[in-house]
């Protein structure tokens, strides 16, 4: 449709006449309006402004009319045969003429040529053979769309269709299988095979298709394949797409002979991928293995490619060398840890390191030659609905030349390789503050410091409870307390030094266990641990304060905490604790979010409520024994407070137990909080050094501020080594009796012996 405005101006003295014509030219015939518009002088502006918008708005009001006329004309409902319409135009192949059918029993004949053949929503045709489509040997495009019983394809079906440029056969369910040579003999124009939803178990055979001119797409999208055998594909193409298939397994050369420029596998299991599956494919650009179960990914073969898609593969935890691929560009990976690996090559695979750098130290008189190539890729015309327009193709030959990166090599000593020793591969996702590329513990002094603080823990703790449970608690308040804190600060002290296991094991190279430590079991029990261990030492520590707060305010008053209440409110405790520490492993928050198993998820709201329900437990507990701390304090007279021996030292023992609090959880607390709030202060790296050694510096405090540098602690310690002494003696004393006493029962009569035995007590 054109369009054509002219205007004839005719002026008089006192008035303006102005003559709007529009001319429109639709489907041959040309139609005009003519609006006559009367406009005042210019001695009235406001007018003249009034009656230029109304002529405008006028000439809208035509072009819209006009527009309604042409949308009546295209939409006219076309000439029905049979339950077939036949259309001069289509929105996706223009200057076609379209044969649509939908629910017929048989193809119509028609006394027009067709180009475009669309069968839809058909329940009554279950074979196709050459006689059904041999009336339209013009035909350039056949879609058969929602065919439910269509369950033979006769191999000369499209045979004599010299012009066939596209095939779609789209949900047919029923359809589980097509003769091996029915692509034989096709139309040398043929571009697009497009077989989707249906239930095909093989591939049929491919190799007459990209001869002489590539195929633009290849799909067998949707359908039950389960493997590709040996020598099973063999064609020339841009794209080959095998997605959402069942294959599980992938045989040697199972390409051989192809040339592919993008391979999508993308939703197949791939349980199985031979050590030569991509072997024989030339020239292979783009390569799609996401949404699978792959453990492996052979590289064999895969020296072109150029971008890799291995999205969504939970089960791929170890990534090939990025020299083993040569060529690579862009990664898309599941874990960001795997690109660490391609960050950092020669840690991640040293061998393969060292061969490549030997490799390309070649002297510079071996270089040959250079070559550029160019690869033609297909244009942007597949819409999103699946059809091309052919219309706009140029008559050059699509993919006359090969498949060939365009990169240039350099040929050294009959050897094609990258022109520079770094790997530049842009990779996705990358490293984020989370999971930066580092080892667990980032620094060489934190790796010495957590091992000393997780022995030193360990050992102190222990003592504490060999000691408390040497001796009953004959219902002691304070023992009971102390042997919770002393068993909650040992799970630290395990945590620590399971941690430190770990970062010893992966040192220089964490990324290539980073999948193992995080998602695995230690992981896990390392995250459940510290959590627990540290809800329950801040639980005991409170319940502590308390007593000796009620024990020193409330001394005169007989209602004291006692050992049952005691035990009760400390049931809550580990309830709790344990509760917390379960939480992330159902889900709310991960420990496999960081290298240390923290509880760091806050992606999620429930995530960030369980960050904050820590946190707020943590600042809560502070404040509760700094205020009963700052109230035991104050109830000392002035005298006691300033003494320079006696209970002065009860003065000296509450700002140590209250600075060594403040110094181990104040950090946390706050830096969690400003993170929380999203104003991160520090990154990852940093709140290690909070997280892994001051943090748990109070589980290696502890035993010594509350328990083993008090008198009565050292009285009972020595009392135990002292009884423990004297049952080494008494033993040795009684073995000595014991084996004298034997002798002598020698020479003694049965009857003496038998006596004896009964007097004496057996070992």
């Amino acid at each position: 449709m054109s369009r054509t405005v002219s205007r004839d101006f005719s002026r008089s003295n006192d008035d303006e006449n102005v003559t709007t014509v529009l001319l429109v030219a639709a489907n041959g015939r040309r139609k005009s309006v003519v609006v006559n518009l009367r406009r005042h002088g210019s001695s009235s502006n406001s007018w003249i402004s009034m009656w230029s918008i109304f002529d405008f708005l006028m000439i809208l009001c035509v072009c819209i009319v006009q527009l309604s006329a042409k949308g009546t004309v295209m939409n006219t409902p076309c000439p029905t045969i049979d339950d077939c319409c036949v259309r001069n135009m289509t929105n996706f192949w223009k200057h076609k003429t379209e044969l649509h059918c939908s629910g017929i029993q048989y193809i119509p004949v028609v006394n027009e040529i067709i180009h475009v053949l669309t069968i839809d929503d058909s329940d009554d045709i279950k074979e196709l053979s050459e006689k059904s489509i041999s009336p339209y040997n013009n035909l350039t495009d056949i879609i058969l769309n929602n065919l439910k019983n269509l369950e033979h394809l006769d191999s000369s079906t499209f045979k004599n269709l010299n012009k066939l440029q596209s095939l779609y056969i789209l949900r047919a369910s029923v359809l589980k299988e097509l003769p091996p040579d029915i692509f034989h003999g096709l139309s040398k124009t043929f571009l697009v095979l497009r077989i989707s939803k249906a239930n095909l178990k093989a591939i049929p055979d491919l190799s007459d298709l990209g001869t002489p001119t590539a195929m633009h797409i290849i799909e067998f999208e949707g359908n039950q394949l389960d493997t590709l055998p040996t020598n099973g594909i063999k064609t020339r193409a841009e794209q080959l797409l095998l997605e959402y298939n069942k294959i599980s397994v992938v045989e040697n050369w199972a390409f051989n002979g192809s040339e592919i420029a993008k391979l999508s596998l993308r939703g197949n299991y791939l349980d199985f991928l031979s050590e030569h599956s991509f072997d024989g494919i030339l020239n292979l650009r783009t390569l799609d293995l996401s949404h699978s179960s792959m453990k492996v990914l052979p590289t064999s073969g895969l020296k072109s490619l150029e971008v890799l898609r291995i999205e969504n593969a939970p089960f791929m935890t170890v990534i090939p060398s990025v020299y083993l691929f040569g060529n690579l560009k862009e990664a898309y990976l599941t874990y960001s840890f795997h690109c660490c690996s391609f960050q950092f090559p020669a840690k991640h695979d040293y061998s393969s390191y060292e061969f490549h750098k030997e490799d390309s130290q070649t002297p510079s008189e071996c270089v040959q030659t250079k070559q550029n190539y160019d690869f033609q890729v297909v244009s942007n015309d597949f819409i999103e609905n699946g059809y091309i327009d052919y219309a706009n193709d140029s008559e050059e030959e699509f993919f006359n030349e090969p498949a060939i990166t365009n990169r240039t090599q350099d040929i050294i000593c009959g050897n094609i390789t990258p022109p520079n020793m770094e790997s530049d591969v842009k990779c996705w996702p990358q490293p984020n503050a989370l999971n930066p590329c580092e080892d667990i513990m980032g620094f060489y002094w934190l790796r010495v410091c957590v091992w000393l603080v997780g022995i030193a823990a360990l050992l102190a703790n222990v003592v504490v409870l060999l000691v408390v449970f040497r001796k009953k608690f004959n219902y002691s308040v304070p023992r009971f307390l102390m042997s919770n804190l002393a068993f909650a600060d040992f799970c630290t002290a395990i945590y620590l030094l399971l941690l430190a296991y770990e970062d010893l094991v992966s040192s220089e190279k964490y990324f290539n266990y980073a999948y193992t430590w995080q998602n695995g079991v230690g992981c896990k029990i390392g995250g459940f641990l510290t959590v627990f261990s540290s809800q329950l030492s801040v639980f005991a520590l409170c319940l502590l304060t308390l007593e000796r707060w009620y024990s020193i305010r409330r001394a005169l008053y007989t209602n004291k905490m006692t050992f049952a209440s005691t035990v009760r409110i400390m049931a809550f405790g580990w309830v709790y604790s344990i509760v917390m520490a379960t939480m992330p492993l159902l889900g709310i928050s991960s420990y496999s979010t960081t290298s240390i198993c923290l509880p760091m998820d806050t992606a999620r709201a429930s995530g960030m409520c369980y960050v904050f329900t820590l946190l707020t437990f943590a600042a809560a507990a502070f404040l509760l024994m700094l205020f009963c701390y700052v109230q035991i304090y104050m109830s000392l007279s002035y005298e006691t407070r300033h003494a320079a021996k006696g209970e002065a030292s009860v003065a000296r023992k509450i700002s140590v137990l209250i600075g060594t609090n403040f110094a181990c959880t104040a950090p946390v607390i706050f830096f969690g909080f400003t993170a929380l709030l999203g104003y991160p202060l520090i990154d990852v790296t940093k709140s290690k050094i909070l997280l892994v050694f001051f943090y748990p510096i109070n589980s290696c405090a502890n035993p010594f501020l509350y328990t083993i540098l008090t008198a009565s602690f050292r009285r009972e310690a020595f009392s135990t080594v002292t009884k423990f002494g004297l049952c080494l003696e008494n033993e040795k004393e009684y073995k000595v009796i014991y084996s004298t006493q034997t002798n002598n029962t020698q020479r003694l009569t049965p009857v003496h012996k038998h006596t004896l035995s009964l007097t004496l007590p057996q070992p």
